[in-house]
């Protein structure tokens, strides 16, 4: 994951929530913009839990940022690069 990515995806208007898979597997859900930042240099992404949980992340041990669907609740992979 990048920070360009990371910035698509909060960015978002209208803000769709997304999956932050990491290496290991975990998932974390992002379900609003304003519970979730990064640092300054973009190693870490710091967000809060629907439970209120903070987790901070190395920002290089995120494998993937997965869209969530709102109509159905499934899943799909952001586009890159404007692409298909």
């Amino acid at each position: 994951m990048t920070l360009v990515e990371f910035s698509r995806e909060m960015g978002r208007r209208p803000f769709q929530p997304f999956t932050l898979v990491l290496v290991d597997g975990q998932r974390f859900t992002i379900d609003h913009p304003e519970f979730a930042a990064t640092d300054r240099r973009g190693r870490v992404v710091t967000f809060y839990g629907s439970d209120n949980t903070r987790h901070e992340i190395d920002s290089r041990l995120i494998f993937e940022l997965v869209a969530i669907d709102q109509v159905d609740g499934a899943s799909r992979a952001p586009t890159t690069n404007g692409g298909e």
